[in-house]
Protein backbone atom coordinates (compact mmCIF):
# COMPACT_ATOMS: atom_id res chain seq x y z
CA UNK A 1 0.00 0.00 0.00
CA UNK A 2 1.23 3.48 -0.83
CA UNK A 3 1.41 5.98 1.06
CA UNK A 4 -1.31 8.77 0.55
CA UNK A 5 -2.11 12.57 1.14
CA UNK A 6 -3.96 13.77 3.78
CA UNK A 7 -6.01 15.14 1.19
CA UNK A 8 -6.36 11.33 -0.27
CA UNK A 9 -7.91 10.07 3.32
CA UNK A 10 -11.24 8.81 3.91
CA UNK A 11 -12.73 11.18 6.33
CA UNK A 12 -13.54 10.18 9.95
CA UNK A 13 -16.72 10.58 11.81
CA UNK A 14 -17.81 10.24 14.81
CA UNK A 15 -14.51 11.44 17.22
CA UNK A 16 -14.06 10.39 20.65
CA UNK A 17 -10.48 12.33 21.72
CA UNK A 18 -9.34 8.55 21.64
CA UNK A 19 -7.92 8.42 18.21
CA UNK A 20 -4.35 8.55 17.76
CA UNK A 21 -2.79 11.37 15.99
CA UNK A 22 1.00 12.06 14.87
CA UNK A 23 3.44 14.80 17.15
CA UNK A 24 7.43 15.72 17.04
CA UNK A 25 8.17 15.84 20.44
CA UNK A 26 12.35 16.96 21.20
CA UNK A 27 12.65 15.61 17.18
CA UNK A 28 10.92 12.28 17.75
CA UNK A 29 7.54 11.34 15.91
CA UNK A 30 5.79 10.15 18.70
CA UNK A 31 1.60 9.29 18.79
CA UNK A 32 -0.85 11.18 21.11
CA UNK A 33 -4.35 11.43 21.36
CA UNK A 34 -6.80 14.45 20.27
CA UNK A 35 -7.96 14.47 24.01
CA UNK A 36 -4.44 14.77 25.37
CA UNK A 37 -3.59 17.69 22.69
CA UNK A 38 -6.67 19.63 23.58
CA UNK A 39 -5.45 19.25 27.45
CA UNK A 40 -2.22 20.50 26.89
CA UNK A 41 -3.57 24.05 26.78
CA UNK A 42 -4.90 24.26 30.20
CA UNK A 43 -5.21 22.87 33.36
CA UNK A 44 -8.03 21.78 35.65
CA UNK A 45 -8.26 22.40 38.59
CA UNK A 46 -11.63 20.85 41.07
CA UNK A 47 -12.52 22.09 44.75
CA UNK A 48 -15.66 22.12 46.89
CA UNK A 49 -17.71 24.96 48.34
CA UNK A 50 -18.93 24.07 51.87
CA UNK A 51 -21.96 25.06 52.96
CA UNK A 52 -22.56 28.49 54.77
CA UNK A 53 -18.90 29.12 52.46
CA UNK A 54 -18.42 32.27 50.59
CA UNK A 55 -14.87 31.54 48.70
CA UNK A 56 -13.21 29.10 47.20
CA UNK A 57 -9.40 29.02 46.85
CA UNK A 58 -7.49 27.19 44.36
CA UNK A 59 -3.91 27.21 44.70
CA UNK A 60 -1.01 26.12 41.94
CA UNK A 61 2.03 27.43 39.81
CA UNK A 62 -0.04 27.73 36.61
CA UNK A 63 -2.20 30.02 38.24
CA UNK A 64 -0.86 34.37 36.92
CA UNK A 65 -3.21 37.20 37.15
CA UNK A 66 -3.69 37.13 33.13
CA UNK A 67 -4.34 33.45 33.23
CA UNK A 68 -8.01 32.71 31.22
CA UNK A 69 -10.09 31.23 33.72
CA UNK A 70 -13.11 29.23 32.89
CA UNK A 71 -15.42 27.29 35.64
CA UNK A 72 -18.33 25.27 36.32
CA UNK A 73 -20.16 24.15 39.61
CA UNK A 74 -22.27 21.07 40.67
CA UNK A 75 -25.17 23.13 40.79
CA UNK A 76 -27.09 24.97 38.11
CA UNK A 77 -27.13 28.39 38.40
CA UNK A 78 -24.34 28.86 41.43
CA UNK A 79 -21.92 31.33 39.26
CA UNK A 80 -18.98 33.11 41.51
CA UNK A 81 -20.00 36.68 42.35
CA UNK A 82 -15.79 37.55 41.84
CA UNK A 83 -12.75 36.11 40.61
CA UNK A 84 -9.36 37.49 41.74
CA UNK A 85 -6.28 35.46 40.08
CA UNK A 86 -3.23 36.21 41.49
CA UNK A 87 0.60 34.48 41.26
CA UNK A 88 -0.28 31.02 42.18
CA UNK A 89 -4.05 31.69 43.34
CA UNK A 90 -7.07 31.79 42.22
CA UNK A 91 -10.33 33.03 45.16
CA UNK A 92 -13.64 32.81 44.21
CA UNK A 93 -16.65 34.18 46.18
CA UNK A 94 -20.14 33.12 46.16
CA UNK A 95 -23.11 33.84 47.72
CA UNK A 96 -23.23 31.29 50.78
CA UNK A 97 -24.80 27.93 50.11
CA UNK A 98 -27.02 25.14 51.76
CA UNK A 99 -25.27 22.51 50.73
CA UNK A 100 -21.75 21.81 49.23
CA UNK A 101 -20.89 22.80 45.80
CA UNK A 102 -18.25 21.24 43.66
CA UNK A 103 -16.73 23.45 41.48
CA UNK A 104 -13.88 22.90 38.56
CA UNK A 105 -11.90 25.89 36.70
CA UNK A 106 -9.60 25.36 34.11
CA UNK A 107 -6.30 27.63 33.56
CA UNK A 108 -4.79 28.55 30.48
Amino acid sequence: MGKKKISQLTAASTLTGEEALPCVQSGSTKKATAKNIAKSGYKELTGTLTAGSTSLVFQDASITAASWIDGASSVYGVNPTAAVAAAGSLTLTFEAQQTNIDVKVRIS
